[in-house]
């Protein structure tokens, strides 16, 4: 994938690739090395997420273009990333002249999101929630939780999240346990069930 990405800007006159990274610890400490213009991250990463480094690199610099591309769905990951500090989301089966036009869009200071996801954030603009009306239970998880339910969604457990994510499992069964309280699961089954169900949908 990595390689594909640099193939695609290199045929580019006007970019140019400064550093990759294969996890997110070493996608921060290049960035650092290197100060690029734009960063270009996945939200499935080694060790931190993407949204960790998101939030890692905009804490550093708070100015820096960043752009997701992911497979996962924008319409359930985007605006979270774009809470996080990122500028823009991409879909992973969009062309090569979308991925370019987001890149570009970026850099040059602005926002990219899908036409549909756009339309979809200005229609949730012009007709927002008053306070404490209903909301999608998703929506009341916190981005780690988000990850978590993701995560046993998956197929992974408590143990082999805690390692992934660099927490304690004692910090992933409190996750655990929020998830369960905010979606209203009676047990840690059930929200395990209801977690895959939701993955083989949503992906």
């Amino acid at each position: 994938m990595l390689d594909g990405y640099r193939n695609m800007l290199a045929g580019e006159m006007d970019f140019a690739v400064c550093a990759t990274a294969s996890n997110a610890a070493e996608a921060m400490s290049m960035a650092e090395r290197t100060e690029p213009d734009l960063v270009i991250t996945d939200i499935t990463l080694p060790g931190r997420s993407g949204l960790d480094l998101i939030k890692d690199l905009t804490a550093w610099q708070p100015d820096l273009r960043i752009l997701v591309i992911s497979m996962h769905d924008e319409a359930l990951w985007a605006e979270r990333c774009l809470k996080a500090g990122a500028k823009g989301y991409v879909m992973k089966e969009s062309d090569r002249a979308t991925m370019l036009a987001a890149i570009r869009q970026v850099l040059d200071g602005g926002i990219y999101l899908s036409p549909r996801l756009a339309a979809r954030v200005i229609s949730a603009f012009a007709s927002a929630r008053p306070r404490g009306s209903e909301t999608s239970p998703l929506e009341k998880l916190s981005d780690r939780e988000f990850e978590v339910f993701r995560l046993f969604g998956e197929g992974q457990t408590a143990k082999e999240i805690a390692a992934r994510l660099n927490l304690s499992p004692k910090t992933v069964a409190v996750h655990r346990d929020h998830i369960k309280e905010k979606m209203g699961y009676q047990t840690s089954a059930e929200m395990i069930r209801e977690a895959v169900r939701w993955v083989q949908v949503n992906g």
